[in-house]
């Protein structure tokens, strides 16, 4: 810094650069790297991994279980001409093992073949074409099927399983569709008609004079395929057109071109997009999934019925209690659990607070909710909260309660200075209250069970142990988004996840030794 206190750039002279003599001790001498160069190496396939790496007790517990489920479909067979075909036993390994380490692309475990210690050590240092993992992920379902349910035997066999208590929880996962790929009727009617006139085309005979090119061959298959997709998108608009409460709702009805199964949703981050509604059952002694499949519905009020029958067929009986959050809890759903003598344990919201929300949710302040209102002479009048009268209209019952509905005159409301907070919507005719005056005896009887704080206290566990595993498929597993198209396919990838859940719950309950060499 100078005098005037600007900064000084301070010139430093260059050093002569001296080379130490060999008196001196000279130059370091440093070894080259040479990579333009081939080697042959020694390897020992079993020196790859340690003897505690989890790729080995994949490959024992694989062992262990029945895979000849997998090998019906092989048309190879000994003493046969036809090329071998690969072991289920190492292709089941290498899905698990990849799942575990969050790679769940195909392609991705070919390239790792050629280097990861694992994956080299399961195959002997060969490598499985991504073509033969794609279609064995997805071609067997029945049988991976039977796989999940014999790792739960395994489980229940080890004493690391109860159905004392299980939680259920739903979780979002991503399809592979694009958000761009959904239209309305009209478009979807011409795409198809499009794609016919193309895949006509095909069979003209001058088109298939001649050799035909691999390339031209792909072309039409994938035209056929979207030929598919599309007739199949068009059956889904006439399934979710025919749920349209309204002519309005049925214009905006829209369906996947690419992946007509997938459904928009809203995630966690508030995004609305294609997927799938991931339903896992997890038991609570040592958070291992007894169930899990797939729904096209982002709401989870009616996914718990086939849940708990899909507990059943894996296991054989139902749970003695399951724990559901507000999603489930429903009048259907506290009556099924207890007819299969499942003691249902969940949030059910306050009817004030559920009123409350619901009149926000079209527009509604919640000041002018239908609890704010008075009942005068003997149920025949309503008092709103600014003084208006509404005329009893009728009884009537929804989901087994008893209403009440009144209703005020047009023009009441249209002079009301409160008008937009507490009849946004056809002010001219009039505000119409449902006064709920009988709740249905099962859920009266059930609210009353969960003020117990025996139940609160099974209710604050169910957190920790439905949410568990679906984190751990996400974040560990790296499943969010599916891989492959439709609901089969994906929630054949669901089961590949939940089965490597649970394999790796069991590495560490089980803590199994190392195999001898």
């Amino acid at each position: 810094m100078g005098c005037d206190g600007q900064a000084v750039l301070l010139e430093i002279p260059e050093q002569p650069v001296v080379e130490r003599t060999r008196e001196e001790g000279g130059k370091a001498k440093l070894k080259p790297i040479n990579r333009d160069q081939t080697m042959l190496a020694n390897i020992c396939v079993d020196e790859l991994i340690g003897a505690d790496h989890k790729a080995r007790a994949i490959w024992e517990l694989a062992g262990r279980l029945n895979l000849s489920r997998f090998q019906e479909p092989l048309k190879t067979r000994e003493g046969a001409a036809g090329r071998a075909a690969w072991d289920p036993r190492l292709l089941v390994s290498i899905w698990v093992y990849a799942y575990s380490e969050g790679v769940s692309s195909a392609r991705e475990i070919e390239r790792w073949m050629e280097w990861e210690p694992g994956l080299q050590w399961l195959s002997g240092l060969d490598k499985v074409n991504h073509h033969t993992l794609s279609d064995f992920r997805v071609e067997q379902r029945e049988a991976l099927d039977e796989l999940f349910v014999q790792m739960l035997s395994l489980l229940q066999s080890q004493a690391v399983l109860s159905l004392e208590r299980v939680m259920h929880d739903g979780t979002k996962i991503r399809a592979q569709a694009g958000a761009d790929t959904f239209r309305r009727e009209k478009k979807l009617r011409e795409h198809l008609e499009e794609a016919r006139q193309w895949v006509a085309s095909m069979g003209d005979p001058e088109a298939e004079a001649g050799p035909r090119e691999r390339r031209q061959a792909a072309r039409e298959r994938a035209a056929r395929e979207r030929g598919e997709r599309l007739e199949q998108a068009l059956q889904e608009w006439e399934v979710l057109a025919a749920e349209a409460r309204s002519a309005e709702e049925r214009a905006t009805v829209r369906v996947s071109e690419t992946e007509p199964e997938a459904r928009r949703m809203k995630h966690g981050d508030n995004a609305i997009v294609p997927s799938y509604n991931a339903q896992i059952t997890t038991e609570a002694k040592n958070k291992i999934i007894v169930g899990a499949h797939l729904s096209q519905c982002s709401s989870d009020a009616r996914s718990l019925l086939p849940a708990m029958e899909e507990v059943e067929k894996n296991l054989g009986q139902n749970p003695k209690q399951v724990v559901v959050d507000g999603g489930f809890t429903n009048r259907d759903n506290i009556v099924a659990c207890a007819e299969k003598a499942i003691e249902l344990i969940g949030s059910l919201p306050d009817p004030v607070e559920r009123s409350a929300a619901a009149m926000k949710s079209v527009g509604i302040d919640p000041a002018f909710a239908p609890h704010q209102f008075r009942i005068l002479e003997a149920g025949q009048r309503l008092e709103c909260p600014q003084g208006c009268m509404l005329k009893y209209v009728r009884q009537s019952r929804k989901n087994g309660d008893r209403y009440q509905q009144y209703q005020a005159r047009g023009e009441d409301c249209q002079a009301c200075q409160y008008q937009p907070r507490c009849c946004p919507r056809k002010a001219e005719q009039g505000r119409t209250v449902s006064i709920r005056l009988e709740e249905q005896a099962d859920v009266a009887a059930f609210r009353k069970k969960m003020k117990q704080a025996e139940q609160q206290a099974i209710y604050k566990q169910r957190g920790p142990v439905a949410e568990f595993p679906n984190a751990w498929i996400k974040d560990k597993l790296g499943v969010r988004k599916f891989r492959v198209r439709g609901l089969w396919k994906a929630g054949t990838e669901l089961v590949w996840a939940c089965l490597t859940y649970n394999i790796m719950q069991w590495l560490r309950l089980s803590r199994p030794q190392p195999m001898a060499a």
